[in-house]
Parts: C-alpha cells; sequence; structure tokens
C-alpha cells in the first residue's frame, strides 16, 4: 500500500510540475500579428454605441499602432475577485470531504493511524470534542501524508482562491483556514488528534506548491489548455492542480461580472491607413 501511494505522489508530482517547463517545447508560442487592414472600415464611424437593450457600450478613442500583438484570449487568472466562484468551490469541498473520509476509513490502520473501534464505541462527535481538546500533537503518520498528500492539499486550497482572482497573501489565507478549520479541526478531528506538522506544513508549503501551480495553469491556458500539444494531458494536468475551479469551467461556469473595461478597435483611419483603437466600457443591468 505504502509503495503504491508513493510511486503515485512521484507521478503527480512529476507530472504537475512538468507542465510549467513542457511549454517551452511548444513551437507555437509565437503572438500572431493582426494588421489594422483585417478591420472592416465600417467600424470607423462607431465611436459611441449606446444599445437599447440591457447593456450599454461607450467606446473612447485611443489612437494606437496599426499592429497588435495577441495571444490565446481566455481570461486567466480574473481580473476580479469572483467571490461567487469560491464560494461554489468551498461547498464543492464539503461534498467531496464525505467521500474522502470514507476512502480514509476504509484505509488500514496502519496507515492512518484512526482509532476505529473506539469512534464506534464513543460515538464520532464525542471523539471529536476529545480529539479537539487534545490538540494539536506531533502525530506519527506516514511521511507521504504528512509530507506529499498534506502540501499537494494546500496547494489545491490556494489554487481554489488564486484562481478566483485573489492574491498571493489572500490565497494562502484561505489554504490556511481550509487546512486548519476545514480540515485538521473540521473533518480530521472526528477521527484523530490534529497534527502539529499538517497544520504548518499544509499552508505554508502548500502555498509555494499552489503559485508553482497557478503559473504552470497560466502556461496552459496560453496554450489553448495544452500540454506538449495534447489536450488529455493539458486538461489532466489543470484538473490535478486545480480540480474544482477546472470542474466549475467544464460546466460553463460564467463570471457575473457587471462592468468591463478592455482595449478593442472602434475604427479605421483611411487617411493614416491604420486602425483606430479605444477602450471599450461595457456595463449591464
Amino acid at each position: 500500500m505504502i509503495q503504491t501511494k508513493t510511486f503515485f505522489c512521484y507521478v503527480l508530482i512529476t507530472l504537475t510540475g512538468f507542465t510549467s517547463f513542457s511549454q517551452q517545447l511548444d513551437t507555437n508560442n509565437t503572438p500572431q500579428e493582426i494588421s489594422s487592414n483585417q478591420f472592416d472600415n465600417s467600424l470607423a464611424q462607431n465611436d459611441v454605441t449606446v444599445s437599447t437593450g440591457d447593456s450599454l457600450h461607450y467606446n473612447a478613442p485611443l489612437f494606437l499602432d496599426n499592429t497588435y500583438q495577441t495571444q490565446n484570449t481566455a481570461a486567466y487568472p480574473p481580473a476580479f475577485k469572483d467571490y461567487r466562484r469560491l464560494s461554489i468551490n468551498t461547498g464543492m469541498y464539503f461534498g467531496a470531504t464525505v467521500i474522502a473520509f470514507g476512502v480514509l476509513y476504509a484505509m488500514p490502520e496502519s496507515v492512518t493511524n484512526w482509532d476505529k473501534q473506539d469512534m464506534k464505541e464513543n460515538g464520532i462527535f464525542n471523539k471529536w470534542k476529545q480529539n479537539v481538546k487534545a490538540g494539536p500533537v506531533w502525530d506519527d503518520d506516514d511521511w507521504v501524508l504528512n509530507y506529499i498528500t498534506h502540501p499537494y492539499s494546500g496547494g489545491v486550497y490556494y489554487m481554489t482562491a488564486r484562481s478566483s482572482g485573489f492574491n498571493i497573501f489572500e490565497s494562502f489565507l484561505y489554504s490556511a483556514f481550509m487546512s486548519t478549520f476545514f480540515w485538521e479541526y473540521g473533518i480530521e478531528a472526528f477521527a484523530e488528534i490534529p497534527s502539529i506538522q499538517d497544520l504548518i506544513v499544509t499552508p505554508v508549503i502548500g502555498s509555494v506548491i499552489g503559485e508553482g501551480f497557478f503559473y504552470a495553469k497560466k502556461s496552459i491556458v496560453r496554450h489553448d489548455r495544452r500540454v506538449l500539444k495534447s489536450r488529455f494531458l493539458g486538461y489532466t494536468s489543470l484538473f490535478l492542480m486545480d480540480p474544482f475551479n477546472t470542474l466549475l469551467d467544464s460546466f460553463g461556469y460564467k463570471e457575473r461580472q457587471k462592468t468591463q473595461l478592455n482595449v478593442a478597435p472602434i475604427g479605421f483611419d483611411k487617411g493614416a491607413n491604420k486602425a483606430i483603437w479605444g477602450l471599450n466600457f461595457n456595463m449591464q443591468f
């Protein structure tokens, strides 16, 4: 059992770490240039556009050079803090934890160090109270659990917030909150006393790993969610690094963004033979 878990963890870390470097082998990394004459001349008079529907558009002219460097238009990370996405992800954690708890409960006591007999005799809620009062302590769990799976879990917590538009410090706080109150003093306390190593290692090392995941995910998204030109490797890597956000996106999650500001072509100057660029402001009611 231990050898199998160790092998799996090595494969997991190798795959997720490799993604940030594998994109360098992609020969399609050169940005594309869009010439000004690709835009229709009819845009020249559309400096201001007001619609009668549920949205208002205003274009402010901004003259730029006649070429514009473009890459994949996927927006990652989001330009704003998406509390709705973070809330949905947190709810998904609670559902996934029920499954995770059942898997750990099914494992041998030699692996988890859970006293299942005591849990059955005293009841899991009484067991939780006893463990919370007794902790934290230095545990004797297998090193794979303490220094591989827990940092990985901390990285996933971190990515949950980072991919929702939160900064490094805020994502670290989320990882610390989830690992401390959701897991150590929450779910896991039904089975064992909170661990000193896990309280430190999970958010600290996990956040370092999570930031590596963050840059790897940016690279994968920028390359059309491919790793070594493979969509399968791309989505597999994204799921391993950021499972809940990847699931949300696959189900078609859409941000409820009320305002949007971006640079876009709003016209064409025939005399100068170049596009007119401007700030495009969009407000939804």
